[in-house]
């Protein structure tokens, strides 16, 4: 093959025609090794197809004067192949001794052995030549030889010819030492064995002095556990200091840090071969006991680590565990969570982190409020629950969502984790329900109840049976169409995560409101609250509620009727057929309707059921999509500038079943009882006030008729049958306090529109020199994330001047919310490439770069000032 190869390579070089200030082609042949004589003397015989004529010359100690003959007076204007044994060599003396050097410095040549015909065909150029001969037997195989080329196209040296060698052996993507390291260790896990495949061709004792030379380990390179654990300790000592890691010595090359470092953040972004590191980083922490080291580690020094995944279950166990036992860990705890989030091996606890963010948030909020609750005005109580306090409920929430992701995680998370999170939320259910529910709620009892028991109503609080005058007629008069949605049981808390989403996802302001409830705080009372009317009343004989003397309301259709009464054009709707239908449906199902009432029901359809209750939080994530949908769809489809989006009533929701003396008895009313349900009570007599239920003044409802009564606090009534944890019908804030989203679409260019932008990072750090493989930067988020600032993802990177990038990549969230400047700092590890030299002299560029469209944010120049950086070093 390679014989036949040579042949044909001569007779296409002498079939070329000639270059412009050519007279001839004079090709030297050397031929070191006599493999290709006898083909030399056959195409001698046989001459080769040319426009011009062709003679053969064969040197030999005998002939040159002959031969300079012939080239030079007998046969001057004819082309000439020139065959000679001995090796191309223009040094000086070989030049005094060669009576033909003239001509052979300014001929072509071609050497024919196996080696160089290899090289050429590879481009490789002649100082790769003695390299292709030393792996002779790689290259006998074509697809051998392929994954070469694909590798190394262009070979300059022997120790390229080698690199290409070991990263074709091993079937590596490409030649970077973090590859080669990686695809020989995921070999080893895969039960492959990649060292009988070095040694079979002669690759062995290089890649040893690869790995030797670039990441320090000498040991035993058919032990896996042992060359993974000197990579990975070896990279955590670049982040750690090195009094925390005594003992494990000879397993750690200091010098080698950086270089093993970049091996594992290399890895740490390849998805494919992911679960390998995970399983080998696990090996390495059992074969070491670093759990057990990490626990002893204060968490100033592990926050910035990630090699191991054990470090994200080691500051989980100390802060879970800790915040359980009451200690106030809160401003670590969201500081360190901040910080994990932009490390290596975080989603794969990600819920376990959630659940410490909300209770860090609960327990940063008891904190500032530990001296309890002490509000003597009801107006105020409210304000104040709008205000902060109903984060609480929204930070309760967060957990038990969390604490549900947790138990379905399908990752790998040690025992104690999952045991200080259950410790952690008997707490958070202790301080939520025991104190929050219970302080709050009594405070506003305190100052409402004089209120409730004379007029029914807390002066200077907007109520819920006067939405439709005062939200639904008094709209801008540009507004042509108003939709109102109405989402059963949606929290006042659930609304204000649903208005932050809404700012987000559209180019519409949401701005969120209150309004108190009518009682009972149930679906017959609210949704008939909603409508335009004069007056309620209440048939005791189905308990169906009436509007205006005569008017039922319990059906879509009959809320239409209603509604029509005021405004003709009106329709009531449901969300799923509005949802369901295509464009030209919808537009159909609306008509020419000014006033659109949509029903959803989404949280109180699973909260009402004994088997579903325990849902209802994961319910309230689900009607909240529902509702960002229905708004985009209105808007878009259907031309509404104008959305009220509101509830019938709130809800209380609490995890563990409650105790006894939580519950109160209906006898204890002293009333006939004519409507009840786990938080209400509705009579027809005078009731005796024994200080366990809260009067409710009903004059407004049949004229007076009935009496309404409340358990005081979160007390619920006894009733048979399931469902003490999800109820509503009571006076407690979140059941009362009824939210109210008033929702206006602006188009760009608009009065009042607002561009929605992503939080973006500013450059802090001073320094813009680079003197050691690893550095750090500092990042200040110049935007606290809400309303019309979005949560963002950067990429940072170092790029040289051909925007080539010679670092390592690493995420940066810009997502907090705080409004804390210096809270807003934050601090990113990069890791220059190794195998490289940086000039000092010339330009580097820190990249920020958008995750999610890949666009720029900005780059700022950077110098690099490095006096020396390893390079690959076969010992050739």
């Amino acid at each position: 093959m390679a014989q036949q190869d040579a042949i044909e390579q001569l007779k296409d070089r002498f079939a070329k025609p000639l270059e412009e200030f050519e007279q001839r082609r004079v090709v030297f042949w050397h031929d070191v090794d006599k493999s290709f004589e006898s083909q030399f003397d056959v195409l001698a015989k046989e001459g080769v197809s040319s426009e011009r004529n062709v003679r053969f010359l064969k040197l030999s100690d005998n002939n040159r004067f002959i031969a300079k003959r012939e080239l030079y007076r007998l046969h001057a204007g004819d082309d000439f192949l020139v065959y000679t044994t001995e090796p191309k060599d223009f040094s000086p003396k070989a030049l005094e001794k060669n009576w033909l050097a003239d001509i052979e410095i300014c001929s072509e040549h071609f050497q024919a052995d196996f080696a160089s015909l290899l090289a050429e065909s590879l481009g490789a150029k002649n100082a790769a030549v003695e390299g292709v001969s030393i792996f002779r037997q790689f290259f006998n195989a074509a697809d051998r030889r392929a994954r070469f080329a694909k590798l190394m196209p262009r070979a300059e040296t022997k120790a390229d010819v080698a690199l290409g060698v070991i990263g074709a052996i091993l079937g590596a993507s490409d030649l970077s030492l973090e590859t080669i390291v990686r695809a020989y260790l995921v070999s080893l896990y895969e039960g492959a064995e990649p060292l009988d495949q070095l040694s079979k061709y002669g690759a062995d004792s290089l890649f040893a002095s690869l790995v030797s030379k670039r990441v320090g380990y000498a040991g035993d390179l058919l032990s896996r556990d042992d060359f993974a654990a000197h990579v990975l300790l070896t990279a955590l000592s670049t982040q750690l200091p090195g009094e925390y890691l005594e003992g494990l010595e000879d397993r750690i090359s200091n010098p080698h840090g950086q270089p093993c470092f970049n091996v594992v953040r290399a890895w740490m972004g390849d998805e494919k071969s992911l679960a390998v590191l995970f399983e080998l980083a696990r090996d390495t922490e059992r074969l070491c006991g670093l759990p057990k080291r990490f626990a002893e580690i204060p968490f100033a020094q592990l926050q910035a680590a990630d090699v191991f995944p054990c470090i994200n279950e080691c500051i989980l166990t100390g802060l879970l565990g800790s915040m359980a036992q009451g200690a106030d860990r809160s401003d670590e705890a969201l500081r360190v969570t901040q910080r994990r989030k932009d490390l290596k091996w975080f989603t794969r606890v990600e819920p376990f982190f959630s659940a410490l963010e909300a209770s860090a948030n609960m327990q940063r909020f008891y904190r500032e409020h530990v001296q309890g609750f002490h509000v003597a005005v009801a107006r105020d109580v409210w304000n104040a629950y709008t205000g902060d306090w109903y984060m609480m409920d929204s930070w309760y929430r967060a957990f038990c969502v969390a604490f549900d992701r947790c138990g379905k995680s399908s990752f790998d998370v040690a025992d104690n984790v999952i045991d200080e999170l259950e410790s952690l939320a008997a707490w958070v259910e202790g301080v939520y329900v025991n104190w929050f529910l219970s302080e709050t709620n009594r405070c506003w009892v305190n100052a409402a109840e004089e209120q409730w028991s004379k007029s029914g109503y807390i002066e200077g609080v907007p109520r819920q049976r006067r939405f439709f005058d005062e939200l639904v007629m008094a709209g801008p008069k540009e507004v042509k169409r108003t939709l109102v949605i109405i989402s059963d049981a949606l929290r006042f808390e659930v609304a204000d995560e649903l208005a932050h989403r809404l700012e987000r996802a559209t180019a519409g302001t949401a701005e969120l409101k209150s309004m108190h409830s009518v009682f009972p705080s149930i679906t017959e009372f609210g949704m008939a609250a909603l409508l335009p009317h004069h007056s309620m009343g209440l048939r005791e004989a189905d308990m169906a509620v009436f509007l205006d003397g005569d008017v039922p309301v319990a059906s879509t259709e009959e809320r239409e009727v209603a509604l029509r009464r005021r405004k003709p054009k009106g329709r009531c709707i449901q969300s799923k057929a509005l949802l369901a239908e295509k464009r030209s449906a919808r537009k159909q199902l609306v008509g020419d309707a000014d006033v659109v009432y949509v029903y959803h029901n989404k949280i109180d359809a699973v909260g009402e059921g004994f088997n579903t209750e325990h849902m209802v939080f994961d319910a309230c994530e689900t009607a909240i999509e529902d509702l960002v949908a229905l708004v985009k769809s209105s808007i878009n489809d259907l031309t509404i500038s104008r959305v009220l989006i509101t509830a019938d009533h709130g809800f209380l929701y609490t995890r563990n079943p409650l105790e006894e003396r939580s519950k109160v008895s209906v006898a204890d009313a002293s009333t006939r009882v004519v409507k009840q349900g786990r938080r209400y009570l509705v009579g027809d007599e005078p009731s005796i006030d024994d200080g366990l239920f809260v009067k409710m003044n009903m004059d407004d409802i049949d004229g007076g008729t009935y009496t309404g009564l409340a358990p005081r606090e979160c007390v619920r009534i006894k009733k048979a049958g399931p469902g003490d944890n999800y109820v509503h019908g009571g006076l407690s804030l979140q059941e009362c306090c009824v939210p109210v989203i008033e929702f206006r679409n602006r188009r760009s260019g608009a009065k009042g529109f607002e561009e929605r932008q992503r939080a973006g990072f500013k450059l802090l750090s001073t320094s813009r020199r680079i003197t050691s493989m690893l550095f750090h930067v500092e990042l200040f988020q110049t935007e606290a994330v809400g309303g019309k600032t979005l949560p963002a993802e950067y990429e940072i990177t170092l790029l040289d001047a051909s925007g080539n990038a010679v670092s390592d990549t690493r995420p940066a969230h810009a997502d907090m919310t705080t409004s804390n400047e210096t809270a807003r700092v934050s601090r990113v590890q990069l890791g220059l490439k190794a195998g490289r030299q940086y000039d000092s002299k010339k330009p580097y560029y820190l990249s920020c770069r958008s995750k999610d469209d890949g666009v720029e944010a900005w780059r700022q120049e950077f110098s690099i000032e490095i006096a020396f950086v390893p390079m690959d070093d076969f010992g050739f």
